[in-house]
């Protein structure tokens, strides 16, 4: 008992230098937990005129797409314990406020989806290994994936069909000639061609990759010439912005972006009645995210901010405790 009491104060020190060191280990984390909040609601507050917050800074880890039609926000949630993967993913209805829940799909959660309209995903597949028919060859089918009921419909993939000459065989365009819907994916240089009616029949819906040959094409713009040329319609879902640097990374959009009806569209340089060209709004569109559904204004994201970064030869920059930006709702001027 003696010896116990002997030797208390020296584990208390012991205890005390222990918790010491922990506590300097995790100051940082400590001291930006503190700062986030106001750090976040700062972000809120000092946002342009004539802008609305749709999703607050406050928000972390948020992948936020605008649907096509402008009417919802697809949102998913970055887990915290791996970046390949979502802990929540909802859409958020612009004319209701209403948070909409969808399919906890695997290779959804799996962050494998991009969006094609309010209610269809595609689920991205992959080939890798040795040649099809070896043993180590691996392949998993591209799929569609209906937000409404969580059924997935399989893509035939146009890449993996016989060749024709050890070439890309023209018949399988028809596959886009017949199609209802056709979707193009600029950063994925993808199209997909859904027919009419896919759910009732599905063998007719196919993927297909084109990359650009040479430096002559951005991406996508192969797909959107082949498409022109089959007498296709299209939609782009998505729009690959071409960088320059000064002093920074400044992205700007390769493609005009029409709004939902045709009246206006989005440029490097601000928003433009279609037919006319006159401008509507004179800013940088760096940030532009997608258009609101009844055209009253675009989805922006203000920029967010890192407190720490670092330069390693090895790794690059190095960004530590960030304030995401926050998603806002820029009013068109009135007419």
């Amino acid at each position: 008992m003696q010896n116990l009491k002997e030797r208390k104060p020296l584990l208390i020190k012991i205890l005390a230098v222990v918790l010491l060191v922990l506590l300097c280990c995790n100051l940082p984390s400590l001291l930006f937990s503190l700062l986030f909040w106001p750090l976040c609601l700062k972000q809120d507050r000092d946002i342009p005129p004539n802008t609305e917050v749709l999703i607050s800074a406050c928000n972390k880890r948020l992948l936020v797409t605008v649907t096509p039609d402008g009417k919802a926000l697809f949102v998913r949630k970055v887990s915290a314990s791996s970046s390949y993967r979502l802990d929540d993913v909802y859409l958020l209805d612009l004319h209701t406020g209403e948070k909409r829940d969808v399919p906890e799909d695997p290779l959804l959660m799996e962050t494998k989806g991009k969006l094609l309209s309010s209610e269809l995903v595609w689920l991205d597949g992959y080939t890798w290994g040795g040649p099809p028919g070896t043993e180590n060859y691996h392949y998993r089918p591209d799929y569609i994936l209906d937000l409404t009921d969580g059924q997935r419909y399989e893509l035939i993939n146009l890449n993996q069909m016989p060749l024709l000459d050890n070439k890309f065989d023209p018949k399988y365009y028809a596959y886009f000639q017949s199609a209802e819907q056709v979707f193009i994916l600029q950063k994925d240089n993808m199209a997909i061609a859904l027919s009419p009616d896919f759910r009732q029949n599905p063998e007719g819906n196919v993927i297909y990759f084109k990359s650009p040959t040479n430096g002559d094409f951005e991406d996508g713009e192969m797909l959107e010439k082949l498409m022109n040329d089959l007498g296709v319609k299209y939609k782009i879902v998505d729009f690959s912005p071409s960088y320059y640097y000064e002093m920074d990374i400044h992205y700007y959009y390769n493609t005009d972006i029409l709004s939902p009806t045709g009246k206006y569209v989005v440029q490097d340089d601000g928003i433009y009645l279609s037919e006319t060209k006159t401008a509507v709004l004179n800013r940088d569109m760096s940030d532009f995210q997608g258009w609101y559904y009844d055209e009253s204004g675009v989805v922006v994201r203000k920029a967010g901010y890192c407190l720490i970064e670092d330069s390693n030869p090895d790794f690059g920059v190095g960004y530590h405790f960030c304030i995401p930006g926050t998603i806002l709702k820029m009013r068109l001027p009135a007419p």
